[in-house]
């Protein structure tokens, strides 16, 4: 039953994105988002603030370019996953500044989701 309704969510869905024209949204952006992604975590949980600082950097200017980009699509799913983004990426920076690494890894951990549940509705097949 649950996948009849996610079929169903998803065949509704696809029609509205199909025409969503994509082709200038900043690749290079996103293939460092991507890189630091995978180390953010890492890099808090290693107690490694400085580098942990540089991270949240570069994904707070991904965040914010990806609202300021759907914003004006007027896409407003894409500009709340943006902005959830945002305010995690800020409770990670609040966590380390205080020195409470384990909370910091802990909110960073569910960055990754948050990038791939707009991935999965906006990002080009092609470029998976």
């Amino acid at each position: 039953m649950l996948l009849r309704v996610g079929s169903c969510v998803l065949a509704l869905a696809t029609p509205a994105f199909a025409g969503l024209d994509l082709h200038d949204y900043d690749d290079d952006l996103m293939r460092d988002l991507d890189r630091t992604i995978k180390v953010f975590e890492p890099d808090i949980t290693a107690q490694n603030a400085a580098a942990a600082k540089e991270d949240a950097a570069i994904l707070l200017e991904g965040f914010r370019y990806t609202e300021d980009y759907f914003g004006k699509k007027g896409v407003a799913d894409a500009v709340a996953i943006s902005r959830d983004g945002s305010r995690l990426v800020d409770a990670v920076l609040r966590n380390v500044d205080k020195g409470d690494f384990d909370a910091a890894a802990t909110a960073a951990r569910d960055a990754p989701q948050l990038c791939k549940s707009c991935h999965d509705l906006y990002k080009p097949r092609l470029g998976r």
